[in-house]
Order: structure tokens, then C-alpha cells, then sequence
């Protein structure tokens, strides 16, 4: 018996509801040993801003995961290593909440309180600063973070 065959074709289109975030780039500054007297000490903290720009209507929630490029030196703390083309030594890079008064869960997905359904502009607001994590050289102190949104 013969089993008969059929074909079709299928068309339609996807639209991905997203915002446009820009690259976040963060000057920490200059800074002296003496600021960080002593390991787990660190300079005062400066603000990062994530910006969501021109956020459709129709995202119900926006979340949002920052992972480091490089090794954590101290996950509780989330204190990420300096990457190889720094020359400096004894300091990490540590990211803080809002207030800078909490670490950032690191490679964990968050959800942006802030966020409305409507659509918009929005920031995402969190400080960094250098941590002393062993006895400090100076030279450049540079690290990578990447940002990933989450749109539900």
C-alpha cells in the first residue's frame, strides 16, 4: 500500500519584545593603598547604571543577571578578579547594591522593581568599587561584567 505524502508551507513573523540596553562602562577612579587600610576594606563606592531605553508596552516583568568575566575572589562578597591585562595586584572589583551598603548577588537573576507594564525608559541603579583582597601594587585595575535581561 502506498502511504500518500503531503507538504505545506508555514510563514508568520516574531516580534521580540526588548529594550535597548547600551554598554555600561564605569570609571572607578585613582586611587592610594591607604584608602583600603587593611584586606576586606575598600574605596568609597561610585554608581553604575544599567539603562533600559525605550522599553516596549507589553513586557510584564524585567530581570536582570550581571556575571563576571573573570574569577570570583569572594562570591558572599561579590568581589571579581582583575582582568590579565591589569597590572596592579591586591585589589578586586566588588559590586554593590543600590545603597552600596549590600553585595550584588552575582550570576543570579534579579527582578527590576521598577519596571511598569506600560513601557518607558528606566535605570538600573548599582555602585562598584576596588576591594583589597592581599597587599596592594599599584598600576591599571580593570575587570569585565556581563549584563543579561530576562523579558517575560
Amino acid at each position: 500500500s502506498l502511504t500518500p505524502m503531503y507538504s505545506g508551507a508555514f510563514s508568520g513573523s516574531l516580534n521580540v519584545l526588548a529594550c535597548t540596553t547600551p554598554p555600561v562602562n564605569v570609571s572607578l577612579g585613582t586611587h592610594g593603598a591607604s584608602e583600603m587600610a587593611s584586606v576586606g576594606t575598600g574605596t568609597n563606592p561610585v554608581d553604575v547604571t544599567i539603562k533600559l531605553n525605550g522599553c516596549p508596552a507589553g513586557i510584564n516583568t524585567v530581570k536582570y543577571s550581571i556575571d563576571p568575566v573573570t574569577a570570583v575572589l569572594n562570591g558572599p562578597l561579590s568581589v571579581v578578579a582583575l582582568n590579565s591585562g591589569s597590572t596592579a595586584s591586591g585589589v578586586g572589583v566588588q559590586l554593590l547594591n543600590s545603597t552600596g551598603s549590600a553585595a550584588f548577588p552575582l550570576s543570579t537573576y534579579q527582578t527590576f522593581s521598577g519596571y511598569n507594564s506600560g513601557g518607558g525608559s528606566y535605570t538600573i541603579p548599582l555602585k562598584a568599587r576596588y576591594y583589597r583582597t592581599g597587599v596592594i601594587s599599584g598600576g591599571s585595575a580593570d575587570t569585565s561584567m556581563t549584563f543579561t535581561m530576562l523579558y517575560q
